[in-house]
């Protein structure tokens, strides 16, 4: 039973018997079997699939113990958690034949029923329809009781009758299975029924549905009693029918699935009844390049009567392609453009007919019309015509013409509009007219140069913003004169054809497949014949005529062996450093390592004189060899650098010193398998002729490292021979000298016994020599020094921190970190800085600095032996200080020092930090430094805040700790590259800063306020562009200044207002109430006219005019005569 569990519930996926010796103790009542961990023997069987018993093959011992019955299997079995169990008493042969009793029953077995077939006969009966059902049903169980579901849920049962071997028994119904029946016996059953189904009607239609079971075969006859019907079927359903009399018709189906569904209307008679038709049109237009296609579908259907022939009346400017429906007989052309079609049976509708016509494409008019698909005896017609969008036309209605088709939204993006029209017949006339195309064209040109020809690859990508293009024409006036012949890259999807006018061979036209719009490329090959080193031959490049011609990018490539001058005519407007467009073009693989020119062409003539010359092979050698020097063996890695031009190499020749014959490999390029040279010398040369054959032909760089091992005979000198070149002279030739293990290598002075090769000062812990003979071995002589060579290390980097105070004095640590650890150190301070050393530590060691006898401020060092073989880092660590008293005003600059090391030691990078009061701010940056802050905003005000990729560290490691004396609250850093021995700034408090900046700007404002003709932007604009200029030269002063400026620009600004407030209270006026002797009436007109004395008579008389008396008058008089 556990086994059976444990196999059933698929947690078995292995099982092994193993044999075991049976334990004593298991027969002693009230012991318990221990369970051990399987062993698992050394020679299994292994199981086909998993799931199988494995039984192990018995060793000879075993094999005599089963005999014997001395010993038992037992069989363990693989738990979920991969843990295995035991199942005791269980043997081999019972495990098996469980097995197979499992495989045999899951062999699938046959249903307890089957539908073999339902047929369906029957008439329809005014509203119900009176059916026969014949359902055949398969049992395939003995003397048990089957019930089958049978459905038929819309119908009621009217007789019932049974056939068959067993016994039958309706079993009630239910809404989702519909009627049930028992079934008892193994056969066949037949159950026939009489049933009734309601016809669900829809006038003029009638509809018969009905829920079957499913079954592979199924049929129905069904009378319906009328002469003609017109059939509706669901799509798969093989349906027939026929009249068999005048008044009756005959329906067949086949296939009917789990569901009958029919619906049938009459057909009347188109004698009898007049037939009324309606008509749905859909238009569709679509354009080709030389054509207008209209593609039209109508739904026709019958309102009253039934039709087997249609007439439509055709646009009269389109031909007929084609036309289909189902139901389709023949159609015939009539005259004035109308198809009769002819059906096969006649029928009520809906037919859908397929209309496809054709007409030229209207290219000088740019007009046609859209008319026609007028149905005959049709009382009822609409469509809809959709206009598709046609790339680089504009296609738009003239106006004013037939009212009843108008224009709708169009509901497709690939449609330029859309119309509906309400009745027949209609027109809709619509003109095309042709958008001129602007496009954008960028050339670019791929010329080959080969000894005796030249090949052109063309491409030109074009960009169309407006309207569509057909053909790209490009002008290429000596082509034929130069011979080239073109052949077109064929792009399946876009170009046709080349086509050339023979009246115009200087133009060539690239067809395109369609129009075309956006961005796309066309392509093109011409190739022309070429006579090397000869007199210079004339080429030019094809032009393209586009409104926007960007710049062409020409690349000139070279043969292996092919060098050609390129020379342009003095109208051609050439850049031999084009703008990088070239790069938008991939240049094929094939040319991608051959030389090449590039070229960028301006729009204009393109016209090139070119001499092509072919050149022998050329080669350059170059020699870099990396001496290792560990205990008594000298390792050296030569790298052989090869420079190939012109014609590719597949084999190189090298001459080996005899002694490093068996010593040497060879790679190529950095591989890790060796070259195997062939020797071509006597063995007994003392220099050997090796050739290395390349795994396939170089053309440019190639390189051939040489690896060798060589015993150092003498610890103070060496002599490394070195492999040369047999094809061609070494051009150069260095080495690296790199002692890998020697404790003291850092105090080694090297120097060349040949004065061939020139020391050279490296950057890192190795020497470095330069030849001046290429031909020269290396011979070196090692001599040690306790202070080290300058050529043997420098210091990585110095990190140097100042607190300054208001006089000047300073308290600095200095700190430098060194790669190796030398015995003894010199440095000297400023003799003028008043400088006390006051502690030196090397590492996390004090050590004690003695000044030198008649040198001043010049001390050294003996420091520790290392503790340990390699350090990652070596710190010297200096506190000094200076008393100098530097300024007696804010104006005067400060200086801070720093030591300088003896030998030239190099410092390669020096971060230097000074720190000020709290009331002083930094105003300059000292000359030669590199600021490591930058102004941020930090609320109302801008500060200055660190801003680098190294701050000076808090604390290293192996240093002594961090002092308590630098007391400045104002923190700058500054870096340079190389050392640093002293830094020279100057600072101001903040109060003079203000003072500075905010006074200037207050008496400026003041200046512009008091002098009106200064009130203008002239001047404010000089006055911007003067304080610009100034922060040119002195940029850090300008930027402390500028935030007091504006604070005295706001001040002045105040200061105007108030001002302005003060000067318009002083200028108010005061009115005087008027006295009641002022309310006088004024004298009439006739009293201020005083009358003329003069003679009327005497013409020669002066007359004055009219004297107006003038009197006071009051303010309230005035008031009142306004």
């Amino acid at each position: 039973v556990l086994l059976f569990l444990f196999c059933a519930g698929g947690t078995c996926d292995s099982l092994y018997a193993q044999s075991t010796q049976p334990e004593i103790s298991s027969q002693q009542p009230g012991n318990e079997r221990k369970s051990e961990a399987p062993l698992i023997p050394d020679r299994m069987t292994q199981p086909p699939v998993s799931g199988n018993v494995v039984v192990p093959q018995p060793t000879d011992g075993e094999f005599k113990q089963n005999i014997n019955g001395t010993a038992k299997q037992d069989v363990y079995i693989k738990g979920e958690d991969g843990q295995y169990f035991p199942l005791p008493n269980l043997s081999l042969d019972q495990i098996l034949e469980y097995l197979k009793q499992k495989q045999d029953t899951q062999v699938e077995r046959s249903p307890a029923y089957a539908v073999s077939s339902i047929s369906l006969d029957g008439t329809i009966k005014e509203d119900r329809a009176v059916l026969d059902v014949r359902i055949v049903v398969l049992i395939n169980e003995e003397k048990q009781w089957i019930r089958v579901p049978i459905k038929l849920n819309e119908s009621i049962f009217l007789k019932t009758s049974y056939k068959g071997e067993g016994e039958s028994s309706p079993g009630g119904f239910n809404r989702t299975e519909g009627y049930l029946w028992w079934f008892q016996g193994k056969g066949t059953h037949e159950l026939n029924l009489t049933v009734s189904v309601s016809l669900k009607q829809q006038l003029p239609s009638r509809r018969l549905q009905l829920v079957l079971p499913q079954t592979a075969v199924s049929n129905l006859k069904l009378t319906i009693p009328l002469p003609q019907v017109s059939l509706e079927v669901p799509t798969g359903v093989a349906v027939s029918k026929k009249a068999i009399s005048n008044d009756q018709s005959l329906v067949e189906m086949f296939g009917l699935g789990d569901q009958l569904d029919l619906s049938w209307q009459p057909i009347p008679d188109e004698k009898k009844v007049e037939t009324v038709l309606q008509a749905e049109t859909r238009l569709t237009t679509d354009f080709t390049s030389d054509s207008v296609l209209l593609n039209a579908s109508q739904s026709i259907k019958a309102l009253t009567g039934s039709f087997q022939t249609v007439q439509v009346k055709l646009p009269q400017s389109f031909r007929l392609l084609d036309v289909k429906c189902e139901g389709y007989k023949s159609h015939q052309l009539l005259k004035d453009n109308i198809v009769d079609v002819s059906l096969i049976e006649p029928t009520v509708g809906p037919i859908e007919l397929q209309w496809t016509l054709e007409r030229d494409f209207p290219e000088e008019k740019g007009e046609f019309l859209i008319d026609g698909f007028e149905v005959s005896r049709a009382k009822r017609q609409t469509g809809l015509i959709d206009i598709q969008t046609l790339d680089g036309y504009r296609i738009f209605r003239t106006e004013g013409q037939n009212r009843s088709v108008y224009q709708i939204k169009a509901n497709q993006k690939d449609l330029d509009s859309s119309y509906r029209f309400l009745n027949q017949p209609f027109q809709l006339p619509l003109n095309i007219e042709r958008v001129k195309p602007y496009f954008s064209a960028r050339p670019f040109y791929l010329v080959q140069m080969f000894g005796n020809r030249a090949e052109l690859e063309a491409r030109v990508q074009i960009n169309v913003f407006q309207g569509a293009l057909d053909r790209v024409t490009l002008n290429w006036q000596d082509r034929v004169k130069e011979g080239w012949e073109l052949e077109l890259m064929q792009e399946p999807s876009l170009t046709e054809a080349i086509e050339i006018d023979p009246s115009q061979p200087g133009r060539i036209n690239i067809n395109l497949l369609k129009r075309s719009k956006g961005e796309f490329e066309i392509t093109f090959r011409a190739r022309r014949p070429v006579i090397a080193d000869q007199e210079p031959f004339n080429f030019t490049l094809p032009e393209i005529k586009a409104p926007s011609l960007s710049p062409t990018s020409l690349v000139l490539v070279n043969d292996t062996n092919v060098v050609t001058d390129l020379t342009p005519s003095p109208k051609t407007q050439v850049l031999t450093t084009p703008v990088a467009q070239g790069g938008q073009f991939t240049l094929p693989v094939e040319v991608m390592n051959l030389r090449k020119s590039e070229y960028q062409i301006q729009p204009g003539a393109n016209e090139f004189s070119a001499v092509v010359s072919i050149h022998n092979q050329e080669i350059t050698a170059t020699s870099s060899a990396l001496l290792e020097i560990e205990s008594a063996e000298m390792r050296v890695e030569q790298d052989i650098q090869y420079l190939i031009e012109y014609e590719p190499l597949s084999e190189i020749r090298l001459r080996v010193p005899l002694a490093l014959k068996n010593r040497v490999n060879f790679y190529l390029d950095n591989e890790q398998n060796p070259l195997v040279p062939t020797w071509t010398s006597d063995e007994t040369d003392p220099v050997q002729n090796a050739r290395l054959s390349l795994r396939s032909k170089k053309l440019g760089p190639v390189k051939i490292t040489a690896v060798y091992l060589l015993p150092q005979k003498s610890p103070n000198e060496l002599h490394v021979p070195l492999i040369r070149s047999d094809d061609v002279p070494f051009s150069e030739s260095q080495f690296e000298l790199s002692l890998m293990d020697d404790e003291d290598a850092q105090y080694l002075e090297i120097e060349s016994l040949d004065a061939a090769w020139q020391q050279q000062l490296a950057m890192n812990n190795n020497a470095f020599w330069r030849a001046v003979d290429p031909k020269a071995d290396i011979s070196l002589k090692l001599n040690k020094n306790e202070s080290g060579s300058m050529f043997a290390y420098s210091i990585s980097q110095a990190w140097i921190q100042c607190s300054l105070d208001l006089t000047g004095s300073y308290q600095a640590r200095a700190q430098y970190e060194f790669p190796v650890s030398p015995r003894t150190l010199t440095f000297r301070m400023p003799e003028d800085a008043a400088i006390k050393i006051d502690d030196i530590w090397w590492n996390d060691q004090r050590v004690t600095g003695s000044l030198q006898q008649g040198k001043a401020q010049e001390y050294q060092l003996i420091l520790p032996a290392p503790k340990e073989k390699e350090n990652d880092q070596n710190i010297l660590t200096i506190d000094y200080g200076s008393t100098k008293h530097q300024r007696d005003s804010q104006f005067q600059p400060m200086t801070v020092a720093a030591a300088e090391f003896a030998d030239n030691l190099w410092i390669e990078k020096t971060m230097w930090k000074i720190s000020l009061p709290n009331n002083q701010h930094l105003f300059t940056i000292p000359v030669g430094y590199t600021p490591q802050f930058r102004w941020e905003n930090q609320g109302v005000f801008w500060s200055r805040q660190f801003y680098g990729q190294d701050e000076l560290p808090v604390a290293l490691k192996n240093s002594p700790p961090q002092s308590d004396e630098f007391l400045g609250i104002n923190d700058y850093q500054f870096y340079r590259l190389g050392p640093a021995t002293t830094m020279q700034f100057q600072a101001l408090s903040r109060s003079m800063i203000v003072f500075i900046g905010a006074g200037t700007a207050l008496l400026l404002g003041f200046i512009l306020m008091s002098i009106s003709a200064l009130r203008s932007a002239l001047v404010l604009l000089l006055m911007v562009t003067a304080v610009s200029a100034v922060a040119l030269w002195y940029t850090a002063p300008v930027e402390v200044l500028l935030q007091p400026a504006v604070f005295g620009l706001l001040l002045a600004v105040v200061a105007a207002m108030i001002n302005g407030t003060s000067r318009k209270r002083r200028e108010s006026k005061l009115l005087t109430m008027s006295a009641p002797s002022d309310f006088i009436p004024p004298p009439s007109i006739a009293e201020r006219i005083r009358p003329s004395e003069v003679d009327p008579e005497d013409i020669t008389a002066v007359r004055p005019g009219s004297e107006v008396v003038e009197k006071p008058v009051s303010s309230s008089e005035a008031g009142a005569n306004r």
